[in-house]
């Protein structure tokens, strides 16, 4: 964590690692060794001078705090506001390397680069689940978070300055690999089961869409190196793997659901992704 010629204006004790155990385990112990709300920042974030107090300005006790987050490569461009939702689950950063300019509107999961997360909404699900490992782990938060009925909305006018990339790379075979089968542990898991039996066909259709759009030059996959494609084939192939155990998670976890399927059809609508964010 990088705070911007400030002090950091809460209480941020240094907890060392032994190794390298993945965002989710390690946000989680981080969350474990603090009291108060979660205040979440990739390690290659730098948080602008009143960034905080911002969040605080827009604190309602519950739920979940998204700020703006800009490309620190000097071009002035957005990573994001929060992140929307495709039909099958997975997501686009809201505003990603469109002009800095304030996304309002509700996302529909947060971005795990940076986040200010209600201690008691946290530790309800008890955080991040681990087995996502990298990538993945902010989507399946905010579907569980969905269903319990908790909002998460942005805080476009406090900055969070992100080196996108700085540890994975923007784009690599094994980035796809984890972020396609985290997708399908956590769409089996929370999604409306209309939109379940949907899954098989707007998968299809996203890839034929980003194929699309990468041949002409736009859109994720333009960036992706070669072998990404079948990373992603991979990937899917072990989240369709993995559904029993996650189905299983999700019969315990519709004890605790206070969002019924139209209404998180609802909340998806509301949280999708922008056409000109997925097609920039």
């Amino acid at each position: 964590m990088v705070v911007s010629n400030t002090e950091l204006p809460v209480d941020a004790p240094s907890l060392q690692l032994r190794q390298n155990v993945g965002f989710a385990t390690a946000a989680n112990a981080g969350a474990q060794a603090t009291r108060g709300e979660v205040l979440l920042l990739n390690d290659d974030t730098r948080l602008d001078a009143r960034c905080v107090e911002r969040l605080v300005a827009a604190w309602q006790g519950i739920g979940v705090y998204q700020p703006r987050i800009q490309l620190a490569d000097g071009s002035g461009r957005l990573d994001n506001v929060g992140l929307g939702f495709l039909p099958d689950a997975s997501v686009w950063a809201r505003g990603r390397n469109g002009p800095d300019l304030p996304i309002t509107g509700v996302p529909g999961s947060f971005s795990g680069a940076a986040a200010l997360v209600a201690r008691a909404a946290w530790d309800g699900l008890g955080g991040f689940d681990e087995r996502m490992g990298n990538f993945g782990e902010d989507v399946d938060l905010s579907l569980r978070l969905h269903r319990r009925g908790v909002p998460i909305q942005a805080v476009p006018d406090a900055l969070v300055v992100h080196h996108l990339g700085a540890t994975w790379g923007r784009a690599s075979t094994e980035k796809v690999r984890l972020i396609e089968r985290n997708r399908v542990r956590a769409a089996v898991r929370s999604l409306p089961m209309t939109a379940l039996l949907c899954l098989p066909t707007a998968t299809l259709l996203r890839y034929a869409v980003l194929a699309g759009l990468a041949g002409l030059g736009h859109g994720p996959g333009a960036e992706l190196p070669d072998g990404a494609r079948l990373a992603a084939l991979r990937g899917l192939a072990e989240g369709l793997a993995d559904a029993p155990t996650w189905f299983a998670d999700r019969r315990r976890d519709r004890s605790g659901w206070t969002v019924g399927e139209w209404a998180m059809l609802t909340r998806m609508w509301h949280g999708r992704a922008r056409w000109e964010d997925v097609s920039r």
